[in-house]
């Protein structure tokens, strides 16, 4: 079996005001040595029943998982590929904030064989970076990135955030032409969302947040699109670009709805059409594993509609869209039977663009994605 395996490590050195994700404030030194010793259990348990599995991709992910030593991320990688087959083909990837990373940290990870590093800038702007909390400088970001280089790494994605605190597209621009100039393989671009639970969402509910207008979010994401494909950059998913045959490997696994196996608090996993979670809360994570039990605390077995559903919204996320040979040979039927009205309704609408072999959201549907991938939810 051929799977992706996401590690998620929970801890950040202050969580941020946007934030949603199972990510808390750095604990106690006690604590991350506790939990990392839980990551190996798991990791040993899910490889006892698994005998013959390959990984092609590697994530770690959080949080911010370089918040937590250089030496220990590089036992636990060595842990990984002692428990499952890994090549060196296998993309492993660590996510990083460039106010947690050094020389020596970079070294420790390039050598433990990790090959792709995406860098959480958000913004080269200062004065935006301390409207989100942020708790490194542009600065930081352009050091990381040069030291990465030097250190060996030659795949690095960026992450750039869009429809902030008192944001203008003239700020946006600003930020994509540095990005452009230092030449990343991949540039994530995210717009910023208020999710409830977090401190932005309680700010705008007191209407203490400055936003941009919704027509300003369109125009500053259309920009981006347009400039980045002027630059080389595919726009390969609606949040995610790469110049050629820099996709990454770990995301399309998602975007392609295969198998991935989630370690750690709060992880999720998809096996066998049976999505499950973990125990969220690091501390009971923990707890659970020094008992012997794996950490599950929920899941379900998808039908075969969910199954399809989901597969075509994830899908229309990315460039190649929903192609109907792909959809017959995995569900063994023809999709129009399926989703028939809805294409039809969704292309009269101008929300998809369709030819005789697949469909993709059009330049309206990618604004409106979440509008789209609505129709395909029972």
């Amino acid at each position: 079996m051929k799977l992706g395996l996401y590690i998620h490590i929970p801890f950040c050195r202050s969580k941020c005001p946007y934030c949603d994700f199972n990510s808390y404030p750095l604990p106690e030194e006690n604590l991350v040595n506790q939990y990392i010793r839980a990551l190996y259990k798991e990791i040993e348990l899910h490889s006892k029943k698994m005998k013959e599995v390959y990984l092609y991709s590697i994530y770690l992910g959080g949080g911010t998982p370089t918040v937590i030593s250089g030496l220990s991320t590089n036992h636990l990688i060595k842990f990984i590929k002692s428990h499952f087959k890994t090549d060196d083909a296998t993309e492993i990837t660590i996510e990083a904030n460039p106010g947690t990373i050094n020389r020596k940290k970079l070294e420790l990870l390039f050598q433990s064989g990790i090959n792709r590093l995406s860098l959480g800038g958000q913004s080269f702007n200062d004065n935006l970076l301390k409207n989100i909390s942020r708790i490194h400088t542009s600065d930081d970001i352009i050091y990381s990135y040069i030291i990465a280089r030097e250190t060996g790494f030659k795949n690095i994605n960026i992450d750039i955030m869009y429809a902030l605190p008192e944001q203008s597209l003239k700020d946006l621009q600003s930020d994509l032409h540095k990005v452009v100039d230092l030449k990343p393989e991949h540039i994530s671009l995210y717009g910023l969302t208020i999710s409830p639970g977090t401190i932005f969402y309680l700010k705008k509910q007191k209407n203490l947040l400055k936003l941009p207008s919704e027509d300003i979010e369109a125009e500053m994401f259309l920009w981006a699109i347009r400039y980045l494909k002027m630059k080389k950059y595919e726009h390969y998913e609606i949040s995610n670009f790469a110049l050629k045959d820099n996709r990454s490997v770990h995301n399309q696994i998602y975007w392609d709805n295969l198998p991935y196996l989630g370690i750690g608090a709060g992880a999720f996993s998809y096996i066998r059409g049976y999505r499950y979670g973990n125990i969220k809360n690091p501390r009971d994570y923990i707890d659970a594993l020094s008992r012997g039990k794996v950490p599950m605390v929920r899941g379900e077995k998808l039908s075969l509609k969910k199954k399809m559903s989901e597969t075509v919204i994830l899908w229309l996320r990315t460039k190649d869209g929903v192609n109907y040979q792909k959809f017959q040979r995995r569900f063994k039927t023809d999709i129009h039977e399926i989703f028939g009205e809805q294409i039809e309704s969704l292309k009269k609408s101008n929300m998809i663009e369709e030819n005789e072999s697949s469909c993709r959201l059009s330049e309206k549907g990618i604004l409106l994605a979440n509008q789209v991938f609505q129709e395909f939810i029972d």
